[in-house]
Parts: C-alpha cells; sequence; structure tokens
C-alpha cells in the first residue's frame, strides 16, 4: 500500500515539476526577449538541449539573429543613403551655381561680346554636366527599386559592340586617344537588351576617357565555350589593389582625382544592367591599365 502510496504520489508531483521546470524556462526566455527589445541585439537564449522548449528557442534564437541581420543592413542602407543625399546635394547645387551665375552674367550685362558668348558656353556645358548626373541617378532609383525590365533578344553582340565603339572614335581623335577594336569571330549571337547593353558599353568607355587618364582605349571580344567575353580596356592609371572589391559600390569614387568629376553612380548602373541580363562583371587589373571584363551566355546553334 506504502508503495502505491508513493508512486501515486510521483505521479501526480512528476507533472508539477515538468510545470515548475518549463515556467521558470519560459521567465528566461521572457528576461532574454525584454533585454532584446531594450536593444541587447546580441543576446541569445541558452536552454538545455533536450528541453522541452529547446527547438522553440532554437527557432527563436534563428529569428533574432535574421533580424539582427537586418539591422545590420537597414543601418548601412541608412549610412549609404546619407552619403547619396550628401552627394547629391552638392553634385546638383555646384553645377546650378555655376549656370545660374554665367546666366544672370549675361542678363545683366556684366559681359560682353566674346565674355557673353563664353558664358552662355560655360553655362550649357555646365547644364550638360547636371543633366548627365540627373540621368545616371533616375537610373540608379529605376534599377534598385526593380522596376527596370531587360527586353532580351538574340543580338550579335560583336556588332553591337563595334556600333557603340564606332560612336566614340570621333571623342578618342579630338582627346589625341589611341583605340583599338579586336574580336575573335566575326559575329557571336547571344540574348541581351540593346538599349541596356549600349548603355553598359558606353558608361564603361566614357569612365575610361574620363578617369583613367589612358593614350589608348580597346575593346576586345571572344568566345570561350558558352559565354561571350568583352574586355572594355585601357592603359591609363589603373585602380589600386585593395580598391577593386569596390569599385562597384554605388558612389564609388577611387581618389580625388576621379571624385572631381562624375556621380560615383556609373560603374554600380554597368554592374546591375549587366546582373539583369543574365550575365556577369569584374576588374580586369594589367600591367598597365585595367579591363572590365563581361560575360554572357551565347545563344547555341539549333539545326
Amino acid at each position: 500500500m506504502r508503495i502505491e502510496m508513493i508512486a501515486f504520489i510521483g505521479i501526480c508531483l512528476g507533472p508539477m515539476f515538468l510545470l515548475a521546470d518549463i515556467w521558470r524556462q519560459i521567465k528566461k526566455i521572457n528576461q532574454v526577449l525584454d533585454e532584446i527589445i531594450e536593444g541587447e541585439t546580441d543576446r541569445r537564449i541558452i536552454i538545455r538541449k533536450y528541453s522541452f522548449l529547446s527547438d522553440t528557442c532554437y527557432k527563436l534564437n534563428q529569428i533574432m539573429m535574421a533580424n539582427k541581420e537586418r539591422i545590420i543592413q537597414t543601418r548601412r542602407l541608412e549610412r549609404r543613403n546619407e552619403k547619396l543625399m550628401t552627394n547629391l546635394s552638392h553634385d546638383i547645387r555646384t553645377p546650378l551655381t555655376s549656370i545660374i551665375g554665367h546666366l544672370d552674367a549675361v542678363h545683366y550685362q556684366y559681359v560682353h561680346g566674346e565674355m557673353n558668348a563664353e558664358s552662355v558656353r560655360q553655362a550649357r556645358e555646365k547644364a550638360y554636366v547636371l543633366k548627365d548626373y540627373l540621368d545616371d541617378l533616375f537610373q540608379w532609383f529605376k534599377l534598385n527599386s526593380k522596376e527596370e525590365r531587360a527586353e532580351m533578344e538574340p543580338l550579335d553582340i560583336v556588332e553591337e559592340t563595334r556600333a557603340v565603339f564606332a560612336n566614340w572614335v570621333a571623342a578618342f581623335e579630338r582627346s589625341g586617344i589611341s583605340y583599338d577594336f579586336a574580336s575573335g569571330m566575326d559575329e557571336i549571337q547571344t540574348s541581351i537588351d540593346r538599349v541596356f547593353y549600349g548603355r553598359i558599353v558606353n558608361n564603361l568607355l566614357k569612365n575610361a576617357m574620363e578617369h583613367s587618364g589612358a593614350s589608348k582605349i580597346w575593346i576586345e571580344i571572344a568566345q570561350t565555350g558558352i559565354m561571350v567575353v568583352v574586355k572594355v580596356c585601357d592603359d591609363g592609371m589603373g585602380i589600386p589593389e585593395k580598391e577593386i572589391p569596390f569599385v562597384f559600390d554605388r558612389l564609388y569614387k577611387a581618389d580625388d582625382a576621379r571624385s572631381s568629376k562624375g556621380s560615383g553612380l556609373g560603374l554600380a548602373i554597368v554592374r546591375e544592367l549587366v546582373l539583369i541580363q543574365g550575365g556577369k562583371i569584374l576588374v580586369e587589373p594589367q600591367k598597365k591599365g585595367i579591363c572590365f571584363v563581361m560575360e554572357f551566355p551565347i545563344l547555341e546553334n539549333k539545326k
């Protein structure tokens, strides 16, 4: 009888002890969650491996780790946006102030004759600088918000690249820059967005011409397996090796010489345009200068 009584008491007390243990665990979990709410994002719930609530705590820890990563990304994005707005304010105000100054000089007749024409010319030049900056900015916002959609079509990438390159020949010659265009094949069919691809090549050539200090700019095209490789190269100052991982970051400007001109968005736009067409892009340092290397899948010949 005594043994049965002890067994009965054990059966009754067992659930009570279990409930008490679960209650202590819940209090511990709530304490950690309160600390996290107060800003201690590094806190984690530590509990016995085979506890009744161990699986729940594991999932809570996963949620908290993911939440912490989102907070880090949000803060990083906020810092980048603050930098973007600071640059935006400066980069728009500077040419705009110059435009107003030159036009005021003409309007109030502070300048005459040749100086009048020079003021108009400089105002026009600054207006185009401002337009290019705003074009880059709007392009970036559209890409960043995923509004841009590539309209892919079968195209001969050799001919498309040659056509874009030909439009720069006059500018190269005016600047005393030698140039070359080389392709291992007369035709390579791939699926790309004609407009986007034109923007990519134009941005890379503009970047080389305005920022590299190059005496030569050239393009090489080759087929490697199932990929077409397009290289836009120059023999200019190059980019420091430590800076290469950040070349495609938004607002990247390698040095004071580069930061004196341009929005800092051009290469970020290039990367996004390449990616949405299913390609990839990287930087390939040279002994002198640098190459931007793009790869796109070729279209298989179906017979």
